[in-house]
């Protein structure tokens, strides 16, 4: 059996994770982790009951996989955290290309307040302060986020994008931008591809046709645990097309990756 320990269990991401991950099944079974806030609350999960854990007093020796939600893990078991968004999101569109097979990357990523531990708590209550009239608290974005966008750094980014097969040896010029959008995240991005056949394979990841009135985040509010990033492709030119790609950070991209890693995890032990 696989014990799967989950730290930050009182965050909204464990409980996209655990909705995911809902419909895995196989040999495991699951310890929820978390500071003096969340200690004592409850979480269903096929079925049962589990009650989250003081983490100071929780013993994750044990433990042979660890969503480390909240990055507080220092042990030895395989571990899972939540990575920088667009890392995950090109890792899955060119997933299918050769090494080295984009030449260029140039755009735009815009990053949701999910993206920070408690943004989304933080930009609600920026909006609040701010139609009540009073001077937003600036944490955990460095300053106001509400109908507002703030550069980020990006040189964490473009290194780990570097890393990606088919990207290593791209030119890669990138401007990151912390949105005031709550849960997705979007890139406008304009690639320079080596071959026909890479261009081809990406053309063909298409989701959705880029037209007037298309919806960047879901008219709904919140995906399907199960849904898929959107992704639009227009042809520029023998070499370049232009990718808009968007997704919910929590459920689509890290919940999801969750859900692999656990897989995975499962297949391995059988």
């Amino acid at each position: 059996m696989i014990e799967l320990a989950i730290t930050g269990a009182g965050s909204g991401l464990c409980d996209s994770v655990l909705e995911v991950i809902e419909s895995v099944e196989g040999d495991f079974r699951i310890r929820l982790i978390d500071g003096i806030e969340s200690a004592g609350e409850a979480r269903r999960f096929q079925g049962r009951t589990i009650v989250i854990e003081l983490d100071h007093e929780a013993d994750l020796d044990t433990a042979d996989l660890v969503f480390d939600l909240n990055q507080t893990y220092s042990g030895d078991a395989e571990r899972f955290r939540p990575t920088l968004s667009l890392v995950v999101m090109m890792q899955r569109l060119l997933d299918s290309l050769a090494t080295a097979d984009v030449l260029t990357l140039h755009g735009v990523v815009r990053e949701p307040a999910v993206e920070q531990p408690g943004g989304v708590e933080a930009l609600a209550g920026q909006v609040t302060q701010l139609f009540n009239g009073r001077d937003p608290d600036p944490q955990p974005f460095g300053g106001s986020l509400a109908f507002n966008t703030r550069t980020l750094d990006d040189q964490a980014l473009v290194e780990a994008l570097s890393d990606i097969h088919a990207l290593q040896r791209a030119e890669i010029s990138l401007e990151r931008l912390q949105s005031d959008s709550f849960y997705t995240v979007h890139a406008s991005l304009w690639m320079e591809l080596k071959t026909p056949q890479a261009k081809a394979l990406v053309m063909g990841c298409q989701t959705d046709e880029y037209r007037s009135g298309l919806s960047v985040s879901p008219d709904s509010g919140r995906v399907d645990a199960e849904a898929a990033m959107t992704v639009c492709v227009r042809e520029l030119s023998n070499d370049w097309v232009h990718v808009m790609i968007a997704a919910d950070l929590e459920k689509t991209i890290w919940a999801q990756e969750a859900k692999r890693r656990l897989a995975r995890a499962l297949e391995a032990m059988a």
